[in-house]
C-alpha cells in the first residue's frame, strides 16, 4: 500500500508522523522544564537522542555521505538552528501554554514555504498556498494582534518557527547524507555547543528575555522521577526530526508543512488534561481554521491523482525520471553511479575515437 504513493503523500505520512511524536516530546520537556536550565535540557535530551540513533544507524543508511565536505555547512547550519530553537522553545514553554506556543510555531508552513520559494526555486500552485494562507489566519485569529490584546512574549516562539523552517528545508541540500546522517549531525552539533554551558554556567534566559540582564546558574542534579521523561522527550525529538526531514526531502514543502497544525489538537489536548490550561473561545476558533488548512490540503492532495489517472494520455506530461535514487536504496544507489559513471566513459571513448578517425583523414588527404 505504501508502495502505490506518490512522494506528497509519502512526505505528509511522515510529517503527520514527526509531528506526532514532537508533540509528545514537547510534552515531556514543559513537565520538566521549570525544574532546569535549558541548556542543561537541551545537552541531556540530544545527547540521549543521538545515543539512540546510534543502534539504528545500519537501517537508516548509515554512514553515507557524512565525509561530503560540500554538504557539511549545511549540517552545522542545522545543528545552530536546533540549539537556538531548543532555547527559545523552551524558554516559551515555561512562561506559555503549549497551545500558546504552538500557535506561533504554527507560522513555520508559511516560512517554509517562502524558503523553498527563494532557495529551491519549488513552484506552488494556488490550492497549496491558500492552505498556507488559511493556516496562518488561523493563527491571527489566536494571537488577536490588536495594541489591547497582543502579547510581545508571543514573538519569541514566533522567531523559533522561522527557525524550525530553515532547520527542515535546509534538508533538501542533503542530497547525499542518509537518513541517519541527517538527524545524527544536528543532535551531536546541538549537544557538543550545549555542553560547556551545561558544565560551566547557563545564562539563565528567563532573565536575559524579561530585560533583567544576563546572569549564569549552574546546572542541577537529575531527580530519578525526571529520566523517564529525559528519556521519552529525547527519542521522540529524534524520531520527529527523523520523519520531518526525510518528509521535506521527498515531498513538496507547502504540501507537507502545513501537518505541522497536526500538533494544536495535541497541545490542546495536553494542556486541558495535564497542565490545567483553558484554551478561550478565539483560540477554539483559530485552531479549528488550522486544522481545516491541513484537511483541505489532504483532500486536495487525493483529488489530484485521481485526476490525472483519468485525464486523456494526451493531456499528461511525460513522466520524469528520478536522477536520484531513494537514500536508503543502497544497491540502486550503487548501481545507478556505476551506470552513470560507465555512460561518461563510453562517451569519452567514443569522443576519442572520433578525434582518431578525424586526425587520420585528414593525414590521407594530404
Amino acid at each position: 500500500m505504501i508502495t502505490q504513493l506518490n512522494n506528497n503523500q509519502k512526505g505528509m505520512l511522515l510529517s503527520l508522523a514527526g509531528y506526532t511524536a514532537f508533540a509528545y516530546s514537547d510534552c515531556a520537556m514543559k513537565w520538566i522544564a521549570p525544574h532546569y536550565p535549558s541548556l542543561q535540557i537541551t545537552c541531556i535530551q540530544t545527547a540521549i537522542a543521538a545515543l539512540c540513533l546510534l543502534f539504528t544507524a545500519r537501517f537508516l543508511g548509515g554512514w553515507k555521505g557524512a565525509k561530503n565536505k560540500k554538504e557539511m555547512r549545511f549540517h552545522i547550519m542545522r545543528a545552530v538552528m536546533n540549539v537556538l530553537m531548543s532555547v527559545i522553545i523552551l524558554y516559551s514553554f515555561s512562561i506559555m501554554s503549549l497551545a500558546s506556543v504552538y500557535s506561533m510555531i504554527f507560522a513555520k508552513p508559511f516560512f517554509a514555504a517562502i524558503l523553498a520559494v527563494i532557495f529551491y526555486k519549488e513552484r506552488v500552485n494556488i490550492p497549496r498556498w491558500a492552505a498556507i494562507a488559511m493556516g496562518f489566519v488561523g493563527v491571527l485569529i489566536i494571537i488577536q494582534p490588536t495594541p489591547e490584546s497582543f502579547e510581545p512574549a508571543l514573538l519569541i516562539p514566533l522567531f523559533g518557527a522561522m527557525l524550525v523552517a530553515i532547520m527542515f528545508v535546509t534538508s533538501r541540500s542533503l542530497t547525499e547524507a542518509s537518513p541517519f546522517v541527517m538527524s545524527f549531525y544536528p543532535l551531536v552539533g546541538t549537544c557538543l555547543f550545549a555542553l560547556p554551558f551545561a558544565l560551566f554556567g547557563i545564562p539563565d534566559f528567563n532573565l536575559l528575555f524579561s530585560g533583567q540582564g544576563l546572569e549564569f546558574v549552574q546546572s542541577k542534579p537529575v531527580e530519578w522521577e525526571h529520566i523517564p521523561f529525559f528519556i521519552a522527550a529525547a527519542v521522540l525529538s529524534g524520531t520527529g526530526i527523523l520523519c520531518v526531514s526525510l518528509a521535506f526531502r521527498i515531498g513538496n514543502a507547502a504540501t507537507v508543512a502545513p501537518f505541522l497544525y497536526s500538533e494544536m489538537i495535541w497541545g490542546l489536548l495536553f494542556g486541558y488534561l495535564i497542565f490545567g490550561d483553558h484554551p478561550n473561545v478565539m483560540m477554539l476558533i483559530g485552531t479549528a481554521v488550522i486544522v481545516g488548512s491541513g484537511l483541505y490540503l489532504i483532500v486536495i492532495e487525493r483529488w489530484r491523482r485521481p485526476m490525472i489517472a483519468a485525464a486523456p494520455a494526451s493531456a499528461i506530461p511525460p513522466p520524469v525520471r528520478e536522477q536520484k535514487p531513494q537514500p536508503w536504496n543502497f544497491y540502486h544507489d550503487f548501481f545507478h553511479r556505476k551506470s552513470i559513471k560507465i555512460k561518461e566513459t563510453t562517451a569519452k571513448l567514443k569522443e576519442k575515437n572520433s578525434a582518431k578517425r578525424q586526425a587520420k583523414e585528414n593525414r590521407k588527404s594530404v
